[in-house]
């Protein structure tokens, strides 16, 4: 089968990414084996091709991804939807033919861009009957993700919820599925997200390039920190009594996140905590209910744009480039 190689350790993806055959996957007991039709790209694929701004060189976390997933010679990508082609013999979840959506392999997902690639059963199931399977596969991580931040906050209805990045690919889902629970959202993001973060859901928005945040007269029930580098003091002013602080996904927040993830805060009934991917989907029915909120209008991906696989380089850049809006999606039109 043909997929998207990353052939040698490099910032440079038109050097380094290359269409390649290579053996097509079989499952086993409890995987699934899915022709993909569309992969989307997440941090874990685009982070490698950023640069640190004083010498130019692959950022301390771009080697550590590469570290950890023994990235060279795989295909990237770990957001995936297609169709079911085989099954292990112990996965009841889905059958031969289901169109579904799901997470790939490994720690930091990989294996996604190429014609067929592996999920675990509980990392798969149907996909949205009201979605394509382009708009199916820019859901899995930051949804997931978005579900476990909600659900550990404990967002309810009437509760005031501040999220700090809600116009990122988490920070869009954490709006709408907090919206979703009952939740009245602040979102806090730049200037050209602002009509964005208002259509998903929030009630009001602060434009941190206008506004400090952290002069906000409100106090908030919940507060998801989704990539959001500030202090812990300064989340603790904005919370009410019994308040929770949830550090949420991406690479940086993932790691600050397990470092005090279920602590609470000594002195204080406010709760600190964290919420990775890698926790969410240790959680019940992260892709179903997922899925029913996609189904019944409640969750919406916001793509950014659709690319050929045979252009998978200018998406990557792209990426890295503009800082896009929502998903960038790859077609596996090969």
């Amino acid at each position: 089968m043909k997929a998207v190689i990353y052939t040698k350790q490099g910032t440079n993806p038109e050097a380094v990414l290359k269409i390649q055959d290579i053996a097509k996957p079989v499952p086993e007991d409890h995987q699934v084996l899915v022709k993909v039709k569309a992969c989307s790209l997440n941090v874990n694929d685009y982070t490698r091709f950023t640069t640190t701004k004083s010498n130019g060189k692959m950022s301390f976390f771009a080697k550590m991804i590469d570290k950890v997933q023994q990235a060279p010679g795989k295909p990237i990508g770990g957001e995936i939807a297609g169709v079911v082609e085989s099954i292990g013999k112990q996965v009841k979840n889905v059958k031969i033919g289901d169109e579904v959506f799901g997470v790939t392999l490994g720690s930091f997902p990989n294996g996604g861009l190429a014609e067929f690639a592996i999920c675990s059963d509980d990392l798969v199931y149907q996909k949205p009957e009201s979605l394509t399977f382009e708009a199916s596969s820019a859901l899995p991580i930051s949804a997931i993700t978005a579900l476990g931040a909600v659900r550990k906050g404990k967002v309810e209805p009437g509760k005031k919820v501040l999220i700090y990045g809600s116009s990122g690919g988490v920070g869009q889902y954490a709006i709408q599925i907090s919206k979703a629970s009952g939740g009245i959202i602040t979102g806090v993001c730049s200037t050209r997200n602002v009509e964005i973060a208002q259509k998903l859901g929030c009630s009001q928005t602060i434009d941190y390039k206008k506004a400090n945040f952290t002069k906000c007269n409100d106090k908030f029930d919940v507060i998801l920190g989704i990539n959001g580098y500030n202090p812990l003091h300064v989340y603790r002013k904005l919370l009410k009594p019994n308040g929770i602080y949830v550090s949420v996904g991406g690479i940086k927040q993932g790691i600050m996140g397990g470092m005090f993830g279920g602590i609470s805060s000594i002195g204080s009934s406010k709760k600190f905590t964290g919420a990775s991917f890698a926790e969410s989907v240790k959680q019940e029915n992260a892709l179903s209910t997922i899925k029913q909120l996609s189904d019944t209008g409640q969750v919406k991906p916001y793509i950014d744009k659709i690319y050929s696989v045979n252009d998978t380089v200018a998406a990557i850049q792209y990426i890295v480039k503009y800082h896009t809006h929502g998903k960038v999606v790859i077609k596996m039109d090969i």
